[in-house]
């Protein structure tokens, strides 16, 4: 099996524990992107899985590609820009009652100056199991885009499956710009990830949160639709669990409990589950290993889980509990 992705990934800096920003005199620094954190995990779980981003030729871009490396992920097909720079992100983190916050410092970035042509999609498509993109990319720019649906249309073309995260991001478009590109796209994609509050605030979805997968299959017909969903049971304890729709069926799990330490990339965790069952052809796999590594993300600080195959399966078993000696 072997997935290709792409799209940005940015440094991460954050104050250690709970500081706010303002009174911080030094930074935690990680590497953060969407698709390169599933394509990581993916990875470690044994998945040949290509990366594909613009980069700053300079050690900021260099840390990058590195971490990702010494990970397992393919990243020779990086584009080197020597006259740009690498996103920011800075994470301030909260406990009730003040919110975690966000705030990115990524305009004129090196991947957000992606256009259409720059990379060989029909080689570099060749012999893959997968394409897998997410909605940050195409909130960067227009040429992003543009780029964006090139890839996707070779890949249907090449018979390539195509799994998608809506991912929205309201820093970077509105819910309407974001709306008319996804819907766009949607034809071209054979797994479709959306969370609930993604679904209602750019496809316009209403309903039950169990409900959405299922309405969003029979508006655009894509052909499997996953919703990750969280049970919070309180600010620091919860369940993540899922639903799956395709048009002969529906299924839904059981879930995962979690604590929460960090939840910033839980998302990408779930995705790397879910297609890691996907790649398999087992739904049901799928759920429990994207319910699975999207709790044990919670308890792992930065944006990038670390795991083993041998974890994962232990988990799977009910055997990650307590101390093991």
């Amino acid at each position: 099996m072997r997935v290709v992705t792409f799209g940005e990934t940015m440094l991460r800096l954050s104050p250690p524990g709970y500081q706010r920003i303002t009174q911080a005199e030094r930074f935690e620094i990680a590497i953060a992107g969407t698709e390169s954190n599933t394509a990581a995990v993916l990875a470690q779980l044994g998945i040949q899985t290509v990366w594909l981003s613009r980069l700053p030729d300079n050690p900021l871009g260099h840390l990058v590609a590195q971490r990702l490396r010494a990970l397992g992920v393919d990243v020779q097909h990086v584009s080197w820009d020597s006259d740009s720079r690498l996103g920011l992100y800075f994470v301030e983190a909260g406990v009730t009652p003040r919110p975690t916050r966000v705030y990115y410092d990524r305009k004129g970035s090196a991947m957000s100056c992606w256009r259409p042509g720059e990379w060989d999609w029909h080689n570099l498509l060749r012999g893959a199991s997968l394409l897998h993109a997410t909605g940050i990319t195409p909130a960067l720019s227009e040429g992003c885009r543009e780029a964006t649906r090139e890839a996707l249309q070779v890949a249907r073309e090449m018979n390539v499956s195509v799994s998608f995260d809506l991912n929205y991001r309201s820093l970077l478009w509105s819910p309407d710009e974001a709306r008319r590109v996804i819907e766009s796209l949607l034809p071209l994609v054979d797994l479709l990830i959306v969370s609930p509050a993604d679904a209602r605030t750019v496809l316009e979805i209403e309903g039950e949160d169990t409900d959405v997968a299922v309405q969003i299959q029979r508006r655009y017909r894509v052909p499997v639709v996953a919703t990750p969903l969280r049970d919070q049971q309180s600010a620091t304890m919860g369940r993540r669990f899922s639903v799956v729709a395709t048009a002969e069926h529906v299924w839904r799990s059981e879930g995962c409990p979690f604590e929460v330490i960090d939840p910033i990339g839980s998302g990408d965790a779930y995705d790397a589950g879910l297609l890691y069952g996907y790649l398999q052809g087992d739904i049901d796999l799928a759920m429990r290993c994207a319910d699975a590594l999207a709790a044990l993300k919670h308890t792992v600080p930065g944006d990038m889980l670390f795991i083993t195959r041998t974890e994962l399966e232990q988990l799977l078993r009910g055997n990650l509990r307590g101390i093991l000696r």
